[in-house]
């Protein structure tokens, strides 16, 4: 087995992993901002939901460019507790071979919103290394 050292060496990427907390309001919408390194690649999301979101209706997470964009990630149900893999939608996973650095996060709940829901949002990516 490589070690990351021998793996950067080499050329290889590097696997990393980003954990974000997603707590929610008693409002409709709870915007999060977050950064990946610049020229991250291969970026992956999705959410582990630890305490349900109560939230009359659902608890919704959108990923994108600005706030309440859903440029990377498509509007997806988080409300029950669970992990959940988030698909990039299809102009994303062509268009971001290398990740621009900042994305916004939308928790949006419909119905009544509640202060109750509580996840994580995992970002998995690499990072190229100099060949």
């Amino acid at each position: 087995m490589a070690t990351t050292a021998q793996k950067a060496a080499k050329g290889a990427s590097i696997r990393c992993t980003e954990l974000f907390s997603l707590p929610v309001t008693a409002t409709a919408n709870t915007d999060f901002i977050f950064k990946l390194p610049a020229g991250a690649e291969d970026v992956n999301f999705k959410t582990l939901t630890t305490t349900a979101y109560t939230a009359s209706t659902d608890a919704l997470i959108t990923i994108g460019s600005a706030a309440g964009g859903a440029q990377y990630v498509a509007s997806t149900t988080i409300k029950a507790l669970g992990q959940k893999a988030h698909a990039l939608v299809d102009a994303a996973a062509a268009a971001y071979v290398s990740w621009p650095g900042t994305f916004h996060v939308r928790v949006a709940q419909t119905g009544t919103a509640t202060a109750v829901g509580a996840g994580t949002l995992v970002a998995e990516y690499s990072l190229p290394t100099t060949r």
